[in-house]
C-alpha cells in the first residue's frame, strides 16, 4: 500500500482548556478528496488550519509526505499546500480581476502562468466581463470564485479549502463538482475540504468524514459508478 501523504495520530488541540479535536489516527491518501462534515464548532475548521500549519498542535503528531510537519520549513510547506479560509478580504488597493489572477497564479508558478490562466478560466467558465471588472465591484459569490479558480489552478500537491460551498449557487456547485474531480483523479492532487451541504459534491467526493465534538465520527467512502 502506498504511503499517505498526511498521517494523524493521537491529535489533540485545545483552546481556552476546552478539547476542540481529539483525533486518535487518520490517514490521507494522493489523488483524493476528502469532504469534511458537521455541526458549526465541530472541528472542521481547526483540522484544516492543523493541516495548513495556521495552528500549533498541543499533543500529538502530523506527519506529511512521512516528515513531522513541525520540522518542514513553513515557507516550502505552503508552496505544496494551498490552504482557502472561509473568510476571504479583498486587496484594499481593489485592480482589475484579469491583472489580480494573473499576478497571483504568477507568483506561485512562474513559468506557464499563461496557460494555467487561461485553462482556469475555461474550466470555470469564468465570463469576460468579470475578468475585465474592478474587484471592489464583483458580488461576494464572484469574488469567492474567482479566489477558488486562483487556488485551482496553482497545482499545488495539496489543495485545502474550508467551507466549500461558500457563496455558490447551485449551477456553480456543478461546475466546481468537475473540476475539482479532475483535479483529483487526473492531476493526482489530494484535496481536503468542508462543506454543510456535502450532499452537493457527491460527484468529487472520495471520501465523507463527519465530525462531531472534535472526534471523527464516521467516514465513508464514495462510489462512483461509470
Amino acid at each position: 500500500m502506498k504511503k499517505p501523504i498526511f498521517l494523524l495520530k493521537k491529535l489533540f488541540y485545545t483552546k481556552n482548556k476546552s478539547k476542540i479535536l481529539s483525533i486518535n489516527k487518520f490517514d490521507f491518501h494522493r489523488g483524493a478528496m476528502y469532504l469534511f462534515t458537521g455541526s458549526m464548532g465541530s472541528g472542521k475548521s481547526t483540522l484544516l488550519n492543523i493541516l495548513s500549519k495556521n495552528h500549533t498542535i498541543d499533543n500529538g503528531l502530523v506527519f506529511y509526505e512521512d516528515s513531522d510537519i513541525n520540522n518542514v520549513s513553513t515557507s516550502a510547506y505552503k508552496k505544496e499546500v494551498l490552504f482557502l479560509d472561509k473568510v476571504n478580504k479583498r486587496p484594499w488597493f481593489g485592480g482589475n480581476v484579469k491583472a489580480y489572477m494573473k499576478k497571483n497564479i504568477q507568483t506561485q508558478l512562474d513559468q506557464d502562468y499563461e496557460k494555467a490562466f487561461k485553462k482556469i478560466c475555461n474550466a470555470m467558465k469564468i465570463p469576460d466581463y468579470i475578468l475585465k471588472s474592478d474587484i471592489s465591484e464583483l458580488s461576494d459569490g464572484e469574488f469567492r470564485w474567482i479566489l477558488l479558480a486562483i487556488a485551482i489552478s496553482i497545482d499545488t500537491k495539496v489543495l485545502i479549502i474550508n467551507y466549500l460551498e461558500k457563496h455558490l449557487d447551485s449551477n456553480r456547485r456543478i461546475i466546481l463538482n468537475r473540476v475539482l474531480k479532475r483535479k483529483s483523479s487526473h492531476d493526482g492532487v489530494t484535496i481536503i475540504a468542508s462543506s454543510y451541504t456535502p450532499e452537493a459534491f457527491k460527484m468529487s467526493t472520495s471520501v465523507y468524514i463527519k465530525m462531531d465534538n472534535g472526534r471523527i465520527t464516521q467516514v465513508r467512502s464514495v462510489s462512483h459508478k461509470s
